[in-house]
């Protein structure tokens, strides 16, 4: 039988964690993502080395394309089960945070739909889409982040969402340069820095995921009433 999990609200009354609400689906989501992650890494080691190549390059590898997009997609539906919680809460939490999670929401599910193009070929539409997609998502996920934390500042909860988003915007901003290196290698340190798209990319997304973990942890503490 499973017991229901409790926590003291701020004004001292208990509360129950119910596991069937948004905050419960977002994490269970990311968790599916994460593992679907793992399992490219493990399962693809040998054709995608994980410093230099971007988790999208796994979609161009035989065998590997569904598992990417559903690992992509599995991020999807973990942030539209977080923004379905965040609008419930538009009192609260105003409308500047779901607008920019929908907006990056967006961008996950256009990611896992089209795939990106093997680098050093010509661009064609769908790698276009995947690349600008991609962009956008790794930008609007850390402003909603932002825009939360703003409006939960006096909770500890929006202190530590706020550093997070911090984090994943700086590490944003870093993936961006190194992404341009590739393309425009126009000195030897963008040469150098080139080589490290991967890494620069797992970092920021690990941030993020750390990030989007956080806040749908602060809508599985805002359960019902026990």
């Amino acid at each position: 039988m499973l017991v229901p999990l409790t926590f003291l609200s701020p004004r001292g009354a208990v509360r129950r964690l119910d596991p069937h609400s948004p905050g419960s689906a977002a994490h269970g989501a990311l968790a599916g993502s994460l593992a679907l992650a793992a399992a490219l890494h493990l399962g693809w080691a040998a054709e995608v080395d994980p410093l230099r190549h971007t988790l999208s390059d796994y979609a161009l590898h035989d065998g590997a394309a569904a598992l990417f997009t559903a690992c992509a997609g599995s991020a999807a539906a973990g942030c539209g089960a977080l923004l379905a919680g965040l609008v419930r809460s538009r009192a609260t939490v105003g409308t500047g945070a779901p607008a920019a999670l929908a907006v990056g929401c967006a961008g996950l599910t256009l990611c896992a739909l089209f795939p990106t193009d093997p680098v050093g070929r010509p661009s064609t539409a769908s790698g276009l889409i995947h690349r600008y997609a991609t962009g956008t998502a790794l930008a609007a996920l850390p402003a909603a982040g932002l825009l939360l934390a703003r409006r939960l500042r006096a909770r500890p909860a929006g202190r530590d969402i706020g550093r997070l988003a911090w984090a994943s915007s700086a590490a944003a901003l870093l993936f961006l340069g190194t992404h341009l290196s590739v393309r425009h290698p126009v000195t030897p340190a963008a040469w150098r820095a080139a080589g490290l798209l991967g890494l620069a990319e797992r970092v920021t997304l690990g941030l993020e995921f750390a990030l989007l973990f956080t806040m749908a942890g602060t809508l599985r503490g805002a359960g019902r009433p026990g």
